[in-house]
């Protein structure tokens, strides 16, 4: 990725003094200042008066350290003459390329420090909301920064940036002149979230859930739990923390005390207690499609409250949305005019028609708790309208047939789910059974356990069909075409799995069939 500092060109020893590393000068005389900052070298360039910081990561495939002689030595190509690395090759030292380096032990933990030193000193009155959680967090960032904005100068990224990587370096886009920022954190291991939330320094926190996501890696949903509870530790004093207050790990007494945080208001947000500081009641659907709620606040109450989007999960997403932009001063119209303006983000629960059949792309990523609401959201979606009816399709495309009521549901691999992976998979395959599906696909040797689990709810096998069983890659026109003689206009296709799995090359794919 490469970003563009807001700040415009920094000098490269005050880059140096904010990761707490080494400025070295090779055949320099003056200290050179940079612009950008990128982790690819090939998106290493220089601008007349400052040039790129090529930010070498160590990565399970690739050392970017491989490529700091390459990019130093080709300034035609490259023009970067700017690192920041845990060492330099020995034969740049040799050589007469000039170079400037800031030399840390560890590039990534460096990225974090580098963040919060530009916070702290050119950021100061910036007001941000930070959001982690297993799943849900794209969506809750994009409600969040859909209300804000419509009261303040606000930053977010459309993009998908929120590692211990993506997120430091998208601080360093904020400008002094924006008023608040929404920043999604994400994360692999125990500290990512800790060192994130200290380079934000958030003013309010969020922790959409604790699901399954990540139980490969950290064991256990109690430790779920402590990765996303990490996020209290740079929250300010005074700020506060929102949480699912359905989840008991979430008030877990035991849990909150090793945060440390007794300075730091946490408010319970449900969508069932009407006790929870927060409390988000579903209401009448709006008859344009999307939820309606009713939202209880601390000291407030806003009735009728609508989000343009189906599903339950979407009346817990607007809720947070509306919470972080009434603890901001906003009042009950900004914040509806907010939420109007809400438009899901790429690969997640996108409507698209294509030949009369209505394609529902959730392909971002995945997990059980997520499934569970897709397959939702494919039930709303498809009820949608009456039959002969003429329905406007989303996205401002053309009008469309009436759904229909046939489901198909296009189910891939679900990640770093560890040693339940199979059953979590057949857990899923029962949702589907229950929803009485007319058509289940799966692709991946994963997924197969989704069939599976269909067939074992009582599911009809001649309405599961699995794809790639073996491990072996799905030809996505293959996977198209199969489906392209299963559908008729009206039809609704859901497509769900992890990022990994790339099913919307299946969903493009179709559309392009359809649309012949």
């Amino acid at each position: 990725m490469k970003v563009t500092f807001a700040k415009g060109s920094i000098p490269m020893d005050t880059l140096a003094r904010w990761a707490g590393g080494e400025l070295i000068l090779h055949r320099i005389g003056t200290v050179p200042v940079a612009s950008t900052a990128c982790t690819d070298s090939r998106e290493a360039d220089s601008a007349p008066d400052a040039g790129t910081l090529f930010c070498a990561i160590r990565g399970e495939r690739v050392d970017g350290h491989s490529y700091i002689a390459a990019v130093a030595a080709h300034p035609g190509l490259y023009g970067c003459g700017c690192f920041l690395c845990e060492r330099i090759p020995d034969a740049l030292t040799r050589a007469d390329t000039p170079f400037a380096a800031i030399r840390v032990e560890d590039t990534v933990a460096a990225l974090s420090r580098m963040a919060a030193g530009y916070r702290m000193q050119e950021l100061p009155v910036l007001r941000a909301v930070g959001v982690t959680g297993s799943v849900g967090k794209t969506t809750v960032k994009t409600c969040c920064a859909a209300v804000l904005e419509g009261g303040f100068s606000t930053y977010h990224r459309d993009g998908n940036f929120n590692s211990v990587i993506g997120l430091p370096l998208s601080v360093m886009e904020i400008s002094p002149t924006h008023e608040m920022a929404v920043l999604e954190m994400g994360m692999s291991a125990r500290g990512e979230i800790q060192a994130m939330s200290g380079a934000v320094r958030p003013h309010i926190g969020i922790i959409t859930n604790v699901g399954t996501s990540h139980l490969e890696h950290l064991g256990s949903r109690e430790n779920i739990a402590r990765a996303k509870l990490e996020i209290l530790t740079g929250i300010q004093p005074g700020g506060y923390l929102l949480v699912q207050g359905d989840e008991p790990l979430l008030q877990d007494p035991a849990l909150l005390v090793e945060t440390g945080r007794s300075d730091v208001h946490i408010l319970r947000l449900s969508l069932t207690d009407p006790a929870a500081d927060v409390y988000a009641r579903p209401a009448e659907a709006p008859e344009n499609g999307g939820m309606a709620f009713d939202l209880t606040l601390p000291g407030a109450h806003w009735p009728g409250m609508t989000i343009p989007a189906p599903g339950a999960h979407m009346v817990q997403a607007a809720a947070f949305g509306a919470a972080v932009g009434y603890l901001c001063g906003l009042d009950q119209g900004a914040v509806q005019a907010g939420l109007t303006r809400y438009r899901p983000a790429a690969l997640r629960q996108t409507v698209r028609l294509a030949g009369g059949v209505y394609l529902l792309e959730d392909c971002y990523n995945a997990a059980p708790e997520s499934m569970a609401a897709a397959l939702e959201v494919l039930d709303m979606t498809a009820g949608a309208g009456k039959p002969g009816e003429t329905v406007k399709s989303p996205d401002a495309q053309p009008d469309g047939p009436a759904p229909t009521g046939r489901r198909i549901a296009v189910l891939g691999d679900m990640k770093e789910l560890g040693r339940d992976t199979a059953a979590l998979h057949r857990g899923v395959g029962r949702l589907c059974a229950g929803r009485r599906l007319d058509g289940l696909v799966t692709v991946g040797a994963l997924a197969a356990e989704i069939a599976r689990g269909a067939c074992q709810g009582g599911m009809e096998p001649a309405r599961v069909l699995t794809l790639g069983a073996d491990g072996e890659p799905v030809d996505p026109a293959v996977a198209a075409a199969w489906l392209a003689d299963l559908v008729r206009p009206g039809d609704t296709v859901l497509f769900k799995a992890s990022r990994a799995m790339g099913l919307e090359r299946i969903s493009q794919a179709l559309s392009r069939l359809l649309d012949r």
